[in-house]
């Protein structure tokens, strides 16, 4: 039990830290409020739910049938939660999975504290207990995890980190590499992008080590050996995840590199990468009191400060950083800070290890005293400064960035500040590591620590928002589970999306268009884009498309925050507010056709709608009338090289307008296309009121996610004026009109009579046609992926990808029994990989074979010098070029 002594405390007052946060702001399980912000809000929690529903119900790890049109499931997963901590949402009510995941987080940072205090007792055996347990809990509570939290599969690689160092020494040293392998595999299992960086700098810091540390040239070569086998043997054995996450990823729509801003990228968010550091004040204590003694400490310090230039460099030269998060990133520029809080506390150990060489500076007869009065200062400005600005500076959390309030960023400094120089006198006046000074030194970081937490663990102003959202989503699932609901037809959600998550269907169990994830499908993205809908970066909605579409997509419910007053939809309940609707037509889900038209040869989305009208009832007939033209009043328009239109306001009264004559029933929509590129929406946002006989319908047409085709209502036989007035410049493909007509649309439904039967299983979908009409291909609103395999009547057939994104089947004449499975694309290939290579290894090291590669003086004579060389180029690339590039940005 005496082994394990301090374990139990660092656990016991993680414990109490996050206990006293969880109880002072009532998170779960003290209350119904949770750490979910930003991310964990819009995309991560709400994947517990499709893990939970994976293992309970019917969805399946590999795919996600109902989110978006289908996305590939597995790299998501991947890439958010496989972590062991995940499983304990299945220990709980589903409803109560977004309080859980609080409970994760939690489990997260605990377990950070104690890898940690592993290390540092494994290396630093002359350090008081109180000091280990100390450090210990900085490092969980360090900035990294109270700031990237938020992404859950980062502080993954955070716990492992210290492990995966133990680990590495051992092979530096020429020791068995099992810990290593073993280490670093799960840590690329659980969070494998992030784990990769911890790669990068296993790379670099080798060396150094070597250099330092090893001697004999012999022996490096070895360990260099000895490390390329096992880091590649970790790689391989993670190649299951590996493989199909990072195919994923290159199909994904996230913005790439932009050479420009990457090059000419400067300092970049340096106080957002700053501000990471303002934790901890012992750990700078101990790294200033470390350098004083350069002398003492010469041959840790030559390994030590190279090897915190490569991690801090980063920090100050923008494109470096960028190299490490391999040339771009979003909102969170500096994801490996972990490994420099990791550092920058082994420095602290190594001085306090050591202390006892240590001369106090300043030494007179009154230090308790002085120590006492230093820490009351030190502990009042900290109460007060926290109570004062904490609900100011949470609000500036929220925005992902502290660079819009300066005078935040310099309350946080003081905090640390106070916190380190009070911490640091106390040191230097103490002839020993006594136990006053120990638990006076305890005292000032634990109530530092309490502050930080207070400040960056949950948002207490939008817990209210938050929870609605959830008791709202969660009550819809209920309903939709005890009633009859059909389990594929599409729900079309116009509900403010600053106060529903995007992902809202995979919570509420209802099929939809909305998604968001950072690996959402490029091809996905764009063509919901071309067909009307709104979208985002990386986001879709099923808001925008026309009464048309979202038959085809088997929109059979809507949901809005504002009553509607539509003859297709019938009112079904009411949730807080918000209203719930029923389409009271005939909707599919899939439909028959004979040719495929190639969307890119339309300039607007209503020219697809009739191609696709016409092609579903193989006939020449429009449905949609479209209509381009208007007069401008105060607007200039200049055609750009691009194939863009310069609309340019003259005056304050600056418009489009138009009167249309409608005959008979038509429902009019509005469609604005930009460049197609869906990271410049921006630069439209907002930009345009549109009126309705001279009442304003829509304010600021163009904004997120309302950025798709637009309805503008149903008329009848009566004129309509329409005005669209320009706030400001802007560059756009075109403005265009689009009238469907409303009994061409009835009698499509009413004679739709494609006989489809669809049922899905896990990765599966079983679909009967009857085609009678001997139509040739069957197309499913499901977004096309090389993974999936189809049979038609028992008989293997290819999976067509029709209208740029959807699956296609083709059809028999009469009765078609298809089955389509899904397996992700590089899933098999990666199992084989890890397979074999964990067996292969376990052989190698079992058998004494291993050992004996590294030995081998033939194979260090071939790769050692391959090593250094790569090691010159990348560190010259890396670190010399845009270094010295880095200085000239600022002249050219």
């Amino acid at each position: 039990m005496k082994k394990f002594k301090d374990y139990i405390y660092t656990i016991l007052v993680a414990c109490f830290v996050l206990g006293a946060i969880f109880l002072i702001k009532g998170i779960y399980p003290f209350g119904k409020n949770s750490l979910i912000w930003g991310d964990m809000h819009d995309q991560i929690t709400t994947f517990y739910y499709h893990l939970y529903d994976c293992v309970y119900g019917n969805n399946s790890l590999f795919i996600n049938f109902f989110t978006g049109d289908g996305i590939n499931f597995l790299g998501i997963i991947a890439y958010y939660i496989l972590s062991p901590f995940s499983l304990l949402v299945l220990l709980i009510p589903r409803s109560d999975i977004y309080l859980m995941v609080s409970v994760i987080i939690a489990c997260k940072i605990i377990t950070s504290s104690i890898t940690c205090l592993y290390f540092l007792k494994t290396y630093f055996k002359n350090m008081p207990s109180l000091l280990h347990i100390l450090l210990a809990i900085i490092y969980a509570f360090s900035g990294y995890s109270l700031m990237m939290y938020q992404i859950t599969p980062w502080i993954d690689a955070m716990y492992m980190f210290p492990l995966i160092m133990i680990g590495l020494k051992k092979v530096l040293d020429l020791e068995k590499p099992t810990f290593y392998i073993i280490t670093l595999t799960i840590s690329l299992i659980c969070s494998f992008y992030v784990s990769v960086m911890s790669v990068i700098f296993i790379f670099f810091v080798s060396f150094i080590y070597l250099l330092v540390y090893i001697k004999k040239k012999e022996k490096r070569k070895k360990a260099i050996i000895n490390l390329g086998l096992s880091t590649c043997i970790s790689l391989l054995i993670s190649s299951f995840v590996i493989i199909p996450s990072i195919l994923q990823i290159k199909s994904s729509s996230r913005i790439g590199v932009q050479l420009n801003d990457f090059l000419y990228s400067k300092m970049g968010p340096i106080i957002d990468k700053f501000s990471m550091f303002l934790f901890g004040g012992l750990v700078y204590v101990g790294i200033v009191l470390l350098l004083k003694s350069y002398k003492k400490h010469k041959q840790f310090l030559k390994f030590y400060i190279p090897t915190l230039l490569i991690l801090l460099i980063p920090v100050i030269i923008e494109p470096i950083n960028k190299v490490w998060h391999f040339g771009a990133y979003v909102s969170f520029p500096y994801r490996f800070g972990f490994i420099t809080m990791f550092f920058l506390i082994v420095g602290a150990a190594y001085f306090f290890n050591s202390y006892k060489d240590f001369k106090p500076i300043i030494d007179t007869k009154y230090n308790n005293l002085i120590s006492i009065i230093i820490s009351v200062i030190c502990l009042i400005t900290i109460f007060f400064l926290t109570y004062k600005y904490h609900l100011q500076i949470e609000k500036y959390l929220y925005k992902l960035s502290l660079s819009f309030n300066k005078k935040l960023i310099i309350i946080l400094f003081i905090l640390f500040f106070i916190s380190f120089i009070s911490m640091f006198i106390i040191t230097i006046m103490n002839k020993k590591l006594s136990k006053f000074y120990l638990v006076i030194i305890f005292i000032i970081s634990l109530v530092h620590i309490l502050s930080s937490s207070f400040i960056y663990l949950g948002m207490s102003e939008y817990n209210g928002i938050l929870n609605k959202e959830y008791d709202i989503l969660n009550e819809v699932y209920k309903d939709k589970k005890k009633g009859k609901n059909n389990n594929y037809l599409r729900l079309k959600n116009t509900m403010d999306s600053y106060y529903m998550i995007t992902n809202n269907g995979i919570v509420s169990n209802y099929p939809t268009l909305d998604h968001f994830t950072s690996l959402t499908s490029k091809s996905t993205l764009d063509t919901l884009k071309k067909l009307g809908y709104g979208s985002r970066w990386v986001m879709t909605y099923s808001r925008g498309g026309s009464l048309f579409m979202d038959s085809l997509f088997g929109t059979g419910y809507l949901m809005s925050d504002k009553q509607i007053n539509n003859p297709y939809y019938t009112f079904k309940k009411t949730y807080q507010n918000n209203y719930l609707y029923e389409f009271n037509k005939n909707t599919r889900f899939g439909f028959l056709i004979d040719k495929v038209d190639n969307l890119d040869n339309k300039s607007n989305s209503f020219e697809i709608y009739n191609s696709l009208y016409k092609n579903i009832l193989n006939t020449k007939d429009n449905l949609f009338e479209i209509d381009d033209k208007f007069n401008l009043k105060n607007i200039e328009v200049k055609k750009l090289d691009n194939g863009l239109y310069n609309y340019s306001i003259k005056d304050k009264e600056s418009y489009l307008e138009k009167t249309i004559k409608i005959t008979n029933k038509k429902n009019v929509y509005i469609q604005m296309i930009d460049s197609g590129m869906n990271n410049k929406n921006k630069y439209t946002n907002h930009a345009f009121d549109l009126y309705i006989n001279d009442k304003l319908y829509i304010e600021d047409i163009f904004k997120e996610p309302d950025n798709g085709v637009l309805d503008l209502g149903i008329y009848e036989n009566e004129s309509i004026k329409i005005r669209i007035k320009l706030k400001q410049d802007v560059n756009i493909k075109s403005i265009v009109l689009g009238y469907m007509d409303i009994s061409k649309y009835d009698s499509f439904l009413d004679n739709w009579n494609d006989d489809i039967d669809i049922k899905f299983n896990k990765n599966k979908i079983n679909v009967k046609v009857d085609n009678k009409d001997n139509r040739n291909i069957l197309v499913l609103p499901i977004s096309y992926d090389t993974g999936y395999k189809a049979l038609n009547n028992g008989k293997s057939v290819e999976v067509l990808k029709v209208y740029d994104n959807f699956i296609g089947i083709k059809l028999d004449k009469g009765i078609n029994n298809i089955s389509i499975s899904y397996t992700p694309n590089g899933l098999i290939v990666g199992l084989v990989i890890s397979t074999l290579t964990l067996v292969l290894s376990i052989i190698l090291i079992k058998s004494g074979l291993y050992m004996k590669i590294v030995n081998n003086t033939t194979i260090s004579n071939i790769i050692y010098p391959i090593y250094t060389s790569v090691y010159a180029l990348l560190f010259i690339l890396m670190y010399i070029i845009l270094s010295i590039w880095f200085v000239l940005s600022y002249i050219i």
